[in-house]
């Protein structure tokens, strides 16, 4: 049974992206955890003030969290009776990203599943909850999903490299098992010149294809794009591809805040669902 984790914070686009991933899943047998991370507003608070602070003051955070969760779970739960799904929620008084990955590591979760922009937000960057999952959660897939994301019958999954690091066989394995969920069709976008790929690139590529090849049974089509605008214009010109983008491993710069990983660089794409896979 697949585990599919969805952070919320209850907004109307929140909602789009359950109907996505319910879809995305309807043919696997699949516990969605909806997770709710708040936090107790005591800025202009002093010691004193806290100590005075009643019972209802500290607990009414958690109540309207668990209400608001309690709502969706009736809501999908109702509108999904016969499907091989389960649902169940989750309410943390926790920093977001403590809370996301406390809940992966105790419920071994699959894939963390994150709504994108609404769609009458205009903006060339992430929402900062959104970066902050996208640059500090590696413990399994992101998979971002827009506002106006529809599910397409065989979606094309685009793995993009630049290939400059061997890609590990047991993450293309778990990248294609949810290839197969879709029952999607594989190509591959080098982000690089053709022409200016060295040796060690080109080796790497050649183990990609081979391996996806032998995973499906089917010949692999590879293209080339040189920067990520090229790849950003790519993907918003084909609503009905997921694109697959390899986050390398954070160096120190990143790791400081000072440089961004390529999926954060990259920005919010249309309505062309993005996965983010970690090496």
């Amino acid at each position: 049974m697949k585990k599919i984790l969805i952070p919320l914070d209850f907004k109307v686009n929140c909602y789009e992206a359950i109907d996505y991933a319910i879809n995305f899943f309807k043919h696997e047998k699949c516990h969605f955890y909806f997770i709710n991370c708040f936090k107790l507003d005591i800025d202009g608070l002093n010691a004193i003030h806290l100590l005075q602070a009643d019972d209802d003051w500290f607990e009414k955070p958690k109540h309207q969290s668990e209400k608001n969760l309690g709502s969706i779970i009736k809501k999908f739960t109702i509108n999904n009776r016969g499907k091989d799904h389960r649902f169940s929620a989750i309410s943390k008084c926790n920093n977001l990203i403590e809370g996301v990955k406390s809940v992966i590591e105790e419920i071994d979760i699959d894939i963390v599943i994150l709504a994108g922009k609404a769609n009458n937000i205009s903006t060339e960057k992430y929402s900062r909850n959104t970066k902050r999952i996208i640059e500090n959660i590696r413990e399994c897939p992101i998979m971002i999903i827009p506002s106006s994301a529809k599910i397409h019958e065989n979606p094309e999954f685009v793995l993009v490299s630049n290939f400059e690091e061997e890609l590990p066989k047991t993450e293309l394995e778990n990248w294609y098992e949810l290839v197969k969920t879709a029952r999607g069709l594989i190509r591959i976008v080098t982000l690089a010149s053709r022409d200016k790929m060295t040796s060690l690139q080109k080796l790497h590529q050649n183990r990609v294809r081979f391996q996806i090849e032998m995973f499906s049974n089917t010949p692999i089509v590879v293209e080339y794009i040189e920067t990520a605008n090229e790849l950003k214009d790519f993907a918003n010109c084909h609503s009905d591809y997921v694109i697959c983008l390899i986050d390398k491993k954070p160096d120190f710069w990143r790791i400081c805040g000072i440089t961004h990983s390529k999926i954060t660089n990259l920005g919010p794409l249309q309505s062309t669902p993005l996965i983010a896979l970690h090496r």
